[in-house]
């Protein structure tokens, strides 16, 4: 099963990012992993085209953003690995994320009680988002956005985990393997 990396600039300096894929390659997925950088990600200009267009595929085509925004829809999992960065996102994963309202339609609908885009796909793949560093406040507002934007795609399943170093991320190995390797 192939599982897409996402993971921000500052994760390969503290080695969190080889860390992470190790584990992952250990465990016998496939791993192709994406290191991000906002500096050279268009941003989102709300033009719509990915919706009305060309659906699914954004208009700017100068900077890659489309075939990784493909690949998440071809993998098995999908891992986020990030900087928390006042309780969000980096701003590499975050300039990812604004590119990928591409992969839901334009429409509203309720889903659990509360207003969303409905899935252009018949099937988002499963969703993980750790955060490493912050303070325990940025944490759990970090776990808290990542379950929101998780409800936004509908994955098969999501984990949030928020880690400091590479020991924590070790002790929620299991964690993380039980949620990519379960069955729906």
């Amino acid at each position: 099963m192939q599982i897409l990396l996402l993971r921000d600039r500052k994760c390969d300096e503290n080695g969190l990012g080889g860390a992470f894929e190790a584990m992952l390659s250990r465990a016998g997925y496939g791993v192709l992993a994406f290191t991000l950088n906002s500096e050279q990600t268009a941003p989102c200009t709300g033009c719509f085209t990915c919706w009305l267009k060309t659906p699914g595929e954004c208009a700017v085509k100068s900077d890659g953003i489309n075939e990784i925004a493909r690949q998440v829809m071809r993998a098995h999992a999908v891992v986020l690995l990030t900087e928390i960065t006042f309780g969000g996102f980096s701003a590499d994963i975050k300039a990812f994320l604004d590119r990928s309202v591409q992969n839901v339609l334009p429409f509203m609908e309720v889903y659990e009680g509360e207003v969303h885009h409905p899935m252009r796909y018949e099937r988002f793949p499963v969703w993980v988002a750790v955060g490493y560093g912050g303070e325990t406040a940025q944490r759990e507002t970090f776990k808290r956005l990542a379950r929101r934007n998780a409800l936004n795609m509908r994955p098969e399943r999501y984990l949030a985990l928020s880690v400091g170093n590479i020991e924590e991320l070790a002790q929620n190995e299991q964690a993380l393997m039980s949620v990519l390797e379960a069955r729906v």
